[in-house]
C-alpha cells in the first residue's frame, strides 16, 4: 500500500508539474497574443492615417489637372486673338517704333504666362 501511495504520489506531483507547465505557457501564449493584438492596432491606425492622406493626394491630384486643363483654354484662347498694332505714322522714328515693338512683345508674353 505504501508503493502505491509513493506512485500515486509521484503520479500527483507530475500532474501537478505538467497543470503548471501548461498554466505557465498558456500565460506566455496570452501575452504574446496582447503584445501582437496591440501591434496590429497600431499598423491598422497607421494604414488607415496613410489611405486617409492618399484620397487627399488623389484629390489635390485631380485639382491640379482641372487647374492644367482651365489654363491650358485660357493659353489656346490668348494664343488664338488677334492682336492688333496701331498703324504707325510715317512721322515716328526708329526709337518709338522700338518701343512699340518692346511692348507688344511684352503683351504677348504676358498673354502666354496668362
Amino acid at each position: 500500500m505504501l508503493t502505491l501511495y509513493k506512485v500515486t504520489s509521484k503520479m500527483t506531483e507530475q500532474l501537478h508539474q505538467l497543470i503548471q507547465d501548461i498554466r505557465s505557457k498558456s500565460q506566455q501564449l496570452a501575452e504574446k497574443l496582447r503584445v501582437e493584438r496591440a501591434q496590429h492596432e497600431v499598423l491598422q491606425g497607421e494604414i488607415n492615417r496613410l489611405n486617409e492622406q492618399l484620397l487627399a493626394e488623389q484629390a489635390h491630384i485631380s485639382d491640379l489637372k482641372h487647374e492644367i486643363a482651365a489654363l491650358n483654354v485660357s493659353l489656346d484662347e490668348a494664343q488664338n486673338k488677334v492682336v492688333e498694332v496701331p498703324v504707325v505714322s510715317k512721322g515716328r522714328d526708329d526709337a518709338q517704333i522700338d518701343a512699340l515693338v518692346k511692348e507688344i512683345e511684352y503683351c504677348i508674353e504676358q498673354l502666354k504666362q496668362g
